[in-house]
């Protein structure tokens, strides 16, 4: 894949754990998970957050993907 300017997309890392940051606006077509929805593991993983925005989860025990937004209080995008 690349970007528009025709340079190649670096992937995504998937060792290192998600990041979560807000955003004010939720792209079209992103797959966005209420919160009330999510495993209690992943609602006490976001609920937790650090400063640093590192999301305490293993990436691969939840449903949630880089990309995806999270309804809290407020909109997360997962990166």
């Amino acid at each position: 894949m690349s970007s528009k300017d025709e340079q190649p997309t670096s992937a995504p890392d998937v060792t290192t754990s998600p990041v979560v940051v807000p955003v004010t606006d939720v792209p079209a077509g992103v797959r966005v998970h209420h919160f009330d929805e999510l495993s209690e593991q992943t609602q006490h993983a976001l609920a937790t957050v650090s400063h640093s925005g590192r999301l305490d989860i293993d990436p691969t025990a939840t449903r949630l993907s880089r990309g995806d937004v999270v309804v809290f209080t407020k909109y997360f995008r997962v990166q």
